[in-house]
């Protein structure tokens, strides 16, 4: 491989995303989205790549160093295509749609994401990390550039028929059949879960794992309802599991990504404000409903590690915390059985009481501590362990960190103000409060433009891309969240503006339907409207969720209407509980809050699908 020797600089240097400003020297002829990039696709009839990731993505950095770092691999991108470089925490909507647009081509998706589309910005085909020599069943990165451009230049009738099957699948996700409400949505769905349920390691699936908070979310609000017991050993099953392995960061509090094992043991290191949010809302949530001590450990020491570790001095939260450092994947949370010793020296055989080290062969001779045996979900850690952990954090600290991206995300800042408002209001804490309406006095003042309207995330002094429905309604249950903490008048009455504001930007009335962007941003080959709860509540998810409370707060009919359509038009509800959790929890509170006259509404006559519009 040629490895990159001499500077090189491309358009992405004056990009405000981290992402973007990481590719900025590749010698690849990286454009950020933009016309002129498909202006030129179109001039020299080339097909164009989205390379599509984020600041923190490990395989991205691996994928760079790989194949964008490698000056022959670049040459056959500057020769054959023109390339674009796309953070998908800046644009979520152009990430949402090409990775469906991959799955749809391929079954599967992740990132970083490689799409070819062709100037009219039409994919083709796709994939996601592609290795630079032929590996891991992959062909090499080379041999896909060199046979999809091949493919282009003589097979244009293949590529046109692919782009219009894409087309399809793409804008079938704008029809809507709605179905009906009843609460036998809620037993399905539970049903459906437990199949997926882990009883010896807690969480779903086997092998890899992701928290599903807002399936667990769903679980508690179904016991609460139903008292179904079973549903509650599923919570609190996984939420000990979680906080016990080693996925949880037990010397510095919060948690990372996903564990690539089923005992929760070994992590994928970046650390992401979504996750740390909601999982400390459920913690909470858990404790309030449990009692047990553990679960309020946990969500305070996560709270503590956002306050502390992730949050801007003027109170709004960054986005994410790399899992790598100079390369190394979770060097920065490993120790050796010798620095524990060192560190704590008589009190070491105390703290190995309640802790041991997890070793792996990934991890280069050093292991990462986990809780040594089950708390029973009782009283956690005794105080002076929790003196012990802050030693080590102290020592840990003296380490070179993992690199931040610094973006304060308008939607992920609404989570983290959620998580602390909840947290005052059930810890009774009233200082929590006050850093939530902190951040959300931050975002109100930095990130929205001339007119009042929402951005979708501030940098370095400003803000520039436009807010998403996502944004706005996560951003908008903060401010809810605030409300019902206090009891202060001032936050529910901006709520109601961001409730209007959204009404008016993302909604098309004729055909019953919220739309991920608003009529005021740029139109794509399909007008985005993506309904999985996966890493976040999924916009539309967000709306309903927003609907329901405030209906709950001012009586408004409206907006309680509105959140039963946005749910009624979820096919998959009972059947794909996973994906769709936070729309569970929000069906939840429908059925616990019912109209006067303590029915759901009738379900409205199936809006007419024009084609020319998606």
């Amino acid at each position: 491989m040629a490895k990159m020797t001499a500077h090189f600089a491309n358009r992405l240097e004056h990009e405000k995303s981290p992402y973007l400003k990481q590719h900025a020297s590749n010698p690849v002829d990286w454009y950020p989205w933009s016309n002129e990039a498909f202006e030129r696709a179109k001039k020299e009839d080339k097909p164009v790549i989205l390379s599509i990731g984020y600041s923190t993505c490990h395989w991205c950095h691996v994928m760079e160093r790989e194949s964008f770092e490698d000056v022959e691999t670049a040459k056959i991108m500057n020769e054959n295509f023109v390339n674009i470089k796309i953070d998908r925490e800046e644009r979520p909507e152009l990430d949402s749609l090409y990775m469906k647009a991959v799955q749809a081509m391929t079954g599967h998706a992740g990132w970083p994401l490689t799409v070819f589309v062709t100037p009219e910005a039409a994919p083709f085909y796709g994939g996601s990390y592609f290795p630079p020599d032929d590996n891991y069943g992959l062909p090499s990165f080379k041999k896909v550039l060199l046979a999809v451009s091949l493919a282009y230049k003589k097979n244009k009738k293949k590529i046109a028929s692919v782009t219009s099957d894409i087309d399809g699948v793409l804008r079938k996700g704008a029809e809507v059949s709605p179905i009906e409400l009843n609460e036998d949505i809620s037993d399905e769905a539970f049903d459906a879960g437990r199949l997926f349920f882990d009883p010896v390691n807690g969480g779903f699936g086997r092998g890899t794992k992701f928290p599903h908070s807002m399936y667990l979310k769903f679980l508690l609000k179904f016991h609460q309802r139903t008292g179904d017991e079973e549903a509650l050993l599923m919570v609190k099953k996984s939420l000990s599991a979680m906080a016990e392995g080693g996925i949880y960061d037990h010397v510095g509090g919060g948690f990372h990504r996903y564990s690539v094992d089923e005992r929760w043991d070994v992590p994928h290191f970046e650390k992401m404000l979504y996750d740390n949010a909601l999982l400390s809302s459920l913690y909470a949530s858990a404790y309030e409903t449990t009692g047990l001590s553990f679960f309020k450990d946990v969500a305070l020491d996560t709270i503590e590690y956002m306050l502390r570790d992730m949050r801007d001095e003027s109170g709004g939260f960054y986005s994410a915390e790399d899992a790598d450092v100079n390369g190394e994947e979770g060097v920065f949370y490993l120790w050796t059985k010798d620095e524990i010793k060192t560190v704590l020296r008589d009190k070491h055989d105390e703290f190995m009481k309640y802790f041991y080290l997890i070793e792996d062969a990934n991890f280069g001779g050093k292991s990462l501590i986990r809780i040594a045996h089950s708390l029973k979900y009782k009283d956690g850690l005794p105080e002076r362990v929790k003196k012990l952990k802050k030693d080590l954090y102290k020592a840990r600290e003296a380490r070179k960190r993992p690199d931040i991206d610094r973006k304060i995300i308008t939607a992920w800042n609404g989570l983290a103000i959620s998580a602390l408002a909840s947290a005052s209001r059930i810890f009774k804490d009233r200082t929590l409060s006050d850093e939530a309406k902190r951040s959300a006095e931050f975002v109100m003042a930095s990130s929205r433009d001339a007119s009042g309207r929402l951005l979708r995330y501030y940098l370095e002094g400003g803000a520039l891309t436009k807010a998403n429905l996502e944004d706005y309604a996560l951003f908008a249950l903060g401010l809810l969240d605030i409300f019902e903490a206090t009891g202060e008048a001032e936050w529910l009455e901006k709520t109601g503006e961001l409730v209007s504001s959204i009404k008016e930007l993302f909604y098309d009335e004729a055909r019953g339907l919220f739309y991920d962007t608003g009529n005021d941003q740029e139109r794509l080959i399909v007008r985005e409207r993506d309904l999985f709860d996966n890493d976040v509540p999924s916009g539309n998810s967000a709306a309903a969720d927003l609907f329901q409370k405030y209906s709950v707060a001012t009586g408004d009919a409206e907006t309680r209407r509105l959140s039963e359509d946005i749910v009624r038009s979820i096919e998959g509800l009972k059947d794909e509980p996973l994906s769709y959790g936070n729309f569970l929890s929000v069906f939840e509170g429908l059925i616990k809050e019912p109209p006067g006259a303590g029915r759901l509404h009738p379900p409205p006559e199936p809006p007419p699908i024009e084609r020319g519009e998606a």
